[in-house]
């Protein structure tokens, strides 16, 4: 059962650093060089974004928002509207929980853009759409997400042995969360928290 029509913030979430907002056409450039980066291509499988694909990138976007399975934003300067990066909230079968997955351009990086991207994401996913716990998985090698979803605040839960596969190489992956609990509030208390 799809979750129904997700409707974008308004206004967007913030920190005074990064705004999550929509994608927008003049961010298409940069999402496909993005795609196409080494680093990037290391620790995702999907692949570099043709032509074709960036042409579509924002309509797709926009079909994820009205399905509701999917929140995908862009990570941009709040000072400049500068794309960033892109996060994600993923939801599966359980439409209560959702996992956050993060990209952040190469220009981008080394600047804490990860983290902040991803206690915004959180903070609005338990606040806003009432989710009962976010979560992020990383490869347990890939040091700098590790790091980055610990800088945002998500609890570690532990090592799931061979789970995450990578260029048809399995690999351990480490998984964090986030519950209302973990502010002193208990679920479905009508969430708040200040970003």
């Amino acid at each position: 059962m799809a979750r129904r029509s997700l409707v974008p913030p308004d206004p967007p979430p913030t920190d005074g650093e990064i705004v999550l907002r929509m994608r927008r056409d003049e961010d298409v450039p940069s999402i496909g060089e993005a795609s196409h980066d080494p680093e990037t291509r290391h620790w995702l499988t999907d692949e570099p974004l043709t032509e074709d694909r960036q042409r579509g990138s924002v309509a797709r976007a926009e079909e994820m928002w009205r399905r509701g399975d999917s929140a995908p934003f862009v990570i941009a300067d709040a000072a400049t509207d500068a794309p960033l990066g892109l996060l994600n909230l993923q939801f599966g079968g359980d439409k209560e929980v959702a996992e956050l997955a993060v990209s952040v351009f190469p220009q981008a990086r080394g600047r804490g853009v990860a983290s902040r991207a991803l206690r915004l994401g959180a903070i609005w996913g338990l606040r806003e759409l009432g989710l009962h716990r976010v979560f992020a998985e990383t490869a347990a090698e890939n040091v700098a997400s590790v790091r980055a979803i610990e800088r945002a605040g998500l609890r570690r839960e532990g090592v799931l042995r061979a789970h995450c596969k990578t260029h048809g190489r399995r690999h351990n992956c480490v998984i964090f969360a986030l519950v209302p609990e973990d502010f002193g509030e208990p679920h479905g208390s009508g969430f708040t928290s200040s970003l």
